[in-house]
Parts: C-alpha cells; structure tokens; sequence
C-alpha cells in the first residue's frame, strides 16, 4: 500500500499516524523463522540481525512496518544508514536503538486480511502487538480525526510528518490509491546557487547551493549544503542555466567536494528539505522558486 502526498486536514473517516523515517519492510513470520521484505523483495534480515527476535511472533503472521533507528526517542536516518559504523544502529550500542515499527497486518494465522477495512485491521494489529513480548516490535500509535493537531506535534518535534489513513479502505498491495495520504514536514531556506553539475544538452543535473544560516541558527560563515535536482519545471530549468552561464567562476567559492562547474553569488533561490544530515547537507530538497533581486 503507497501513499500520495497531501496537506494536514481533519477527518474523522481516517486514522493519522506517525511518518517514521526508516525502512519500509513487511515482516514474515513462519517456521520459527522472520523475513524482512523490502519494497524491490529483498530480504533484509541478514541486515538487521537485531530484529531476529521477531520470529518469536506467531507463525503465519505478515506485518507491514518500518525498521526504524532511534537516538534519544526519535527516528534518526543517518544512523540507520550509518548502521555498521561502531556505535551505529548495526553496531552492539546502537541495536538495541532498532526497533521494528508495525502500522498494519497483511495476514494472521496463515489468512490474507487485505480484504478487511483498516479499521479491522487496525484491531488484529493491536491485538498481535498486545499478546507480544519482543522488545524490538513498536505500534506505530496514532489518532482517530485529529490530523492537524498530531500533524502540528510531528512538527514540534521535528518528526517526518503524518500518514492519514481510511478507515473503510482493504490493503492495496503495491498501488497507490489515495487511500493513504502521507503529510511532511518541510523547511524553507534561502540559498545561493555556487554552481552546477552540468549534463549534456545545455542543461544542469543539479545545483551546488550553499548558505550562511539555516533557520533556528544564528548568521555564520557560508557553507556548502549539498546538491539540488528536484522541484524545477522544463521552462524554470532552461531560466536558471541561462542565468548561470553569465557568471562563470574557476573555483567554488567555498569548499565543496563535488565536481561542478562554478559561478559567481549571483542567483539566489528558495529551497524546501526535509533536515540536516550529520554531514551538514540538506536532505531531500526540492527547488521552490527564484530570489528575484
């Protein structure tokens, strides 16, 4: 089941969860033994060995969820892709931080339930989780209606977002029906475009931007914030190479590690993402517009 995008609303015909920042995973219990499915029907068990202890769930049982990293009681992405770093969430600290967050069940008892509503699933969830003693199986908790209200603590608390569900919708395998709606959080900056990853075709794979203060921070040095590939229109994109190809530079203007054709501080644009990296870099952003001057 996938979920489109959408904005924070109310409703009291959907259930509105946590958007955990982990990886999607369907966890399989039979014969003793516990498979972790990936989206592209990769196991992912080997990898996460400390999620071993979930094959003492009931055989018969399929669970979709997130592997999810914690660090101080909240998701933390880098140090799930961090995870055979020493202290990572692979590591002998970081495993008992892995937790395997169940937000539906796909069968029980060796019987499909993707038929019922998630309303009814909902239930056999809670059930499953209730009877279990795994340390490492979490609910993925939520509320009934409220979806602006826990949408505005998922902000506060520097969450991922929320997922709104139907109560009334069966469990569409692999399709994207608008049964599920995911809501992220997102944060704005300004940035200055310092140069290119070109591509042929006059054209530009991304750009190199950087800044002097993010928000909640005070004013600094400038400094390199990653690449930005995503959010431009054909037109937008044929505007910003022009622009760009009329203040060429031979170096970055600050560090940067990246191979890129460089320009003089001369085009300003606003960039959405979703936070910071531990490296400083802005994960997931999506182009918004110019800084018109």
């Amino acid at each position: 089941m996938l979920a489109v995008l959408g904005q924070p609303f109310d409703s009291d015909s959907h259930f509105f969860e946590i958007k955990w920042d982990g990886f999607r995973a369907a966890a399989m219990i039979e014969n003793g033994s516990v498979r972790l499915m990936s989206r592209n029907r990769n196991d992912l068990a080997e990898q996460f060995p400390a999620l071993r202890s979930l094959r003492s769930l009931p055989d018969g049982l399929a669970l979709d969820g997130e592997i999810v990293a914690f660090r101080d009681g909240k998701p933390d992405f880098d140090l799930m892709l961090n995870r055979g770093r020493a202290g990572g969430a692979g590591g002998a600290r970081g495993s008992r931080a892995l937790k395997y967050v169940a937000f539906d069940v796909l069968y029980r008892d060796y019987q499909s339930r993707l038929d019922l509503g998630f309303a009814e699933r909902r239930e056999i969830l809670e059930e499953v989780l209730a009877a279990s003693r795994c340390a490492e199986l979490m609910l993925s908790d939520g509320v009934k209606g409220r979806g602006k209200e826990l949408y505005r603590q998922a902000c506060e608390q520097s969450l991922e977002g929320v997922v709104a569900k139907k109560l009334s919708s069966p469990y569409a395998a692999g399709k994207r029906n608008g049964a599920w709606i995911k809501i992220k959080r997102r944060l704005r900056i300004q940035v200055v475009v310092i140069g290119y990853i070109e591509k042929p075709g006059n054209d530009f794979q991304s750009l190199l931007v950087a800044a002097s203060q993010l928000p909640g921070e005070t004013a600094g040095p400038l400094r390199y914030l990653g690449r930005v590939g995503g959010g431009f229109t054909e037109a937008m994109r044929a505007n910003v190479y022009d622009l760009l190809q009329r203040s060429p530079r031979g170096a970055p203007l600050v560090p940067c590690p990246e191979r890129g054709r460089w320009v003089e501080p001369t085009v300003y644009c606003e960039v959405s993402y979703a936070e910071l990296t531990e490296a400083g870099q802005l994960r997931a952003p999506v182009f918004e517009g110019l800084i018109e001057s």
